[in-house]
């Protein structure tokens, strides 16, 4: 079984997620949204490969791994026994920005993302 490790910045956007839906729609939905999210880490530790490669749908050499959890994104990478989530994002968030400093925009303002 693999071990489960956030990084610290994965870590801030859970707490973000909790903050902004406890003050949007209340702690028992904040709570609930977050559970939903943890527990899909959780299968990770048994089936590591379950996401999708990023790569897929980058121009961009990666390993990083990512699951939907309707409205976010789970990243990850499978480092030797370990699966490390790099971030949780929303789907509205630029993630090829944030992750890796490109944006998924082109110059005719096309979206490059596909799911």
């Amino acid at each position: 079984m693999y071990k489960i490790m956030y990084a610290p910045r994965a870590l801030q956007d859970l707490q973000g997620i909790k903050t902004y839906i406890s003050e949007s729609f209340g702690g028992d939905k904040a709570k609930n949204c977050v559970l939903e999210l943890t527990k899909k880490v959780r299968q990770l530790e048994r089936f590591p490969e379950e996401g999708r490669r990023l790569e897929e749908f980058l121009d961009y050499p990666t390993d990083y791994y990512y699951l939907f959890v309707k409205p976010d994104y789970i990243f990850y990478r499978i480092e030797g026994d370990t699966v490390r989530i790099i971030r949780i994002l929303n789907e509205k968030q630029d993630f090829f920005q944030t992750l890796f400093g490109i944006s998924s925009i082109s110059e005719e303002g096309e979206e490059y993302w596909e799911d």
